[in-house]
């Protein structure tokens, strides 16, 4: 990854602004643009770059020295629980250029954070750079796309076991153990989701994942978000029955079948994100569920499960090639069943790539 080139381009659209030095703070943007990973927790870490001169430095508590081992960065600062991190970011911003005052932060940099650095800069001022990152993530290099790709073909190994996973009888929890136990055979090092929802549960996007057991005819919604070590994630969602499936339920995974089709298909360049969404809603809607399918019809994939671009009603930012997301529809009937399809795909300067080599056809375990 090119990850002088994008510290180097966030600081040149940065220029014109009252800004001295970037402060990075979230783990998907250490990833990105200084290729340091491994939470902190509480403890105070931060990436930073000057803005003017390029340089750049990593805070990090000195029990997280080894995981900076292949960052790119010119200069690593530790500190220790007995001596605080005072005197390591003092250092780090004397060795990017000195009397920094302007930060230039995410939008999610935490009130802690913020009064960590004035501990060192008593009148330091933050000024939000999130839309300047996003943009630059928005569309994903080769590498990027390929990174994707493999953590797309390591999780669609590990849904094409779960047929031989559920039985009538086994809890959701047991069968997500199970499923995640397979995917780190798989080659998955993070699962970031492993929703298990079965029977009346389906009907509920997003449930927690319970004790209830499989019965014979559940439908059963699984939603996996997951990466391999490249830290990239891919996010299926599959519809399984328990034994035989009912016309009613063959009735709506068909629509949200058909739904989720025309969504891939009428993902292209040019195309605003928005009219992916209303061809996939007036789908659903035209065969009389419109009412059930109550979220957007997805969102970008990458270092982060949820960010840019955003597939839902209002977004007009036109697709664009190395655009990731998710084309997922769903149909919910309250207290019976649920259905959803997710799969991802690639903007490509044709048309689109699917990542998901799963079938699309109701399979009934």
């Amino acid at each position: 990854m090119e990850y002088e080139k994008r510290r180097a381009k966030l600081a040149s659209k940065l220029l014109k602004e009252e800004i001295d030095s970037i402060l990075i703070t979230s783990l998907p943007n250490l990833k990105y643009f200084f290729n340091y990973g491994g939470a902190s927790f509480e403890r105070f870490c931060a990436g930073l770059i000057s803005v003017k001169e390029r340089s750049t430095a990593i805070v990090l508590p000195k029990l997280d020295e080894g995981k900076a081992a292949s960052t790119s960065v010119d200069g690593v600062f530790t500190w220790t629980d007995s001596e605080g991190y005072e005197l390591a970011l003092e250092e780090a911003l004397k060795s990017i250029g000195g009397k920094s005052k302007v930060f230039g932060c995410e939008d999610w940099i935490t009130l802690y954070q913020m009064e960590e650095v004035r501990q060192v800069r008593a009148k330091a001022k933050f000024q939000s750079i999130s839309q300047e990152i996003s943009g630059l993530r928005l569309t994903k290099s080769e590498e990027e796309v390929n990174a994707l790709k493999n953590s797309a073909a390591k999780l669609a190994k590990g849904y094409e076991t779960i047929p031989r996973i559920f039985k009538v009888g086994m809890s959701e929890t047991e069968a997500a153990f199970e499923i995640r136990r397979t995917l780190a055979k798989c080659g998955v090092t993070e699962v970031d989701f492993c929703g298990v929802q079965s029977g009346p549960n389906s009907a509920i996007p997003h449930s927690l994942t319970s004790a209830r057991k499989f019965s014979a005819g559940d439908m059963i919604v699984v939603d996996i978000t997951s990466a391999d070590e490249s830290g990239y994630f891919a996010d299926f969602t599959r519809t399984f029955c328990v034994g035989k499936s009912t016309e009613e339920q063959r009735k709506v995974y068909e629509a949200v079948k058909e739904a989720q089709s025309i969504g891939v298909k009428a993902s292209r360049p040019g195309v605003p994100a928005k009219s992916i969404d209303k061809e996939v809603r007036t789908a659903i809607q035209s065969a009389g569920y419109g009412e059930f399918f109550i979220h957007r019809t997805g969102h970008g994939l990458g270092l982060e499960v949820h960010e840019a671009p955003w597939i839902n009603d209002s977004n007009s930012m036109k697709l664009k090639p190395g655009m990731i997301f998710t084309v997922e529809p769903g149909v919910y009937l309250p207290s019976k069943f649920g259905v959803r399809i997710e799969d991802n795909v690639v903007v490509t300067e044709s048309g689109c790539e699917n990542l998901t080599r799963l079938t699309h056809e109701l399979v009934e375990v």
